[in-house]
């Protein structure tokens, strides 16, 4: 077993095969942990799913394939712990500039990755990817934080840091840029589809509350875009303004080369 610290809470984990070590490094800590996860056969052979002539008991500890799926496992173990800390699992991929995290969500192959690639192009140093595909946000002293974790996409883009949430974004791609603030009604189905939800009743009762916060405390924007850099210009001056400023409601941007 070893210790990691994500979103600022130790973790025990407890582990067979060497992927899981490997892929925590940058995180482990001395600390000790609040809660400890572990992954069973059973576990692994769902996520493995059908078709599989050998089992878990039988592999090397440095099996990829099965230290693949002892790391998801334990992954979503961790991330319905964390709920119980004022903190969840979303998919999307979140960058920093000047101290601000921005969330972008969108299913898998619309151009999460692509996205946050143009806003390090444009800012430069002044950018940071916290995570590229499964940050942990967690709500700390009344404020919801973006933070790093070591599951964060086959690219490998993050870094482990916790950072203040601006904006959440839900993307799109369209061959004009338009971004526009949703209103409550339509954040709701686009967030649920992002979320790792728990199944046990107390927990899902606290997932609701954490929710409900960040709905009414972080603005939601519909970014439709291109793959040009006038898409990540046009998102940053958007959401970094006064979120009370009504003229977020709608604006619009040429496509790239008018």
């Amino acid at each position: 077993m070893f210790y990691v610290r994500m979103a600022g809470i130790p973790i025990g984990i407890e582990h067979r095969y060497s992927y899981i070590r490997r892929l925590c490094a940058g995180y482990i800590t001395q600390d000790t942990p609040l809660f400890t996860v572990c992954a069973s056969d059973q576990d692994l052979i769902r996520e493995a799913g059908p078709g599989r002539s050998d089992s878990p008991a039988d592999a090397e500890k440095d099996s990829r394939f099965w230290g693949y799926c002892e790391s998801l496992c334990l992954y979503r173990a961790i991330c319905l712990h964390l709920v119980d800390y004022g903190a969840f699992l979303i998919h999307g991929a979140v960058v920093a500039v000047d101290g601000a995290a921005y969330v972008f969500c969108a299913p898998s192959g619309t151009g999460k990755t692509t996205h946050i690639r143009l806003w390090l192009e444009q800012f430069g140093p002044d950018a940071q990817v916290i995570n590229g595909d499964k940050p942990i946000l967690r709500f700390m002293d009344g404020v919801l934080c973006a933070c790093g974790t070591p599951w964060n996409g086959k690219e490998g883009m993050g870094s482990n840091c916790i950072c203040p949430v601006r904006a959440v974004c839900f993307l799109e791609q369209n061959p004009e840029n338009h971004i526009r603030r949703l209103s409550g009604p339509e954040i709701t189905p686009r967030l649920f589809h992002q979320l790792l939800i728990p199944r046990d009743q107390p927990r899902l009762d606290r997932f609701f509350v954490l929710l409900d916060q960040m709905v009414r405390t972080i603005p939601f924007y519909l970014l439709q875009c291109n793959r040009q850099p006038q898409a990540a210009r046009l998102a940053y001056d958007t959401m970094r303004r006064n979120q009370d400023d009504k003229d977020q409601t709608g604006l619009s941007a040429a496509p790239a080369g008018r």
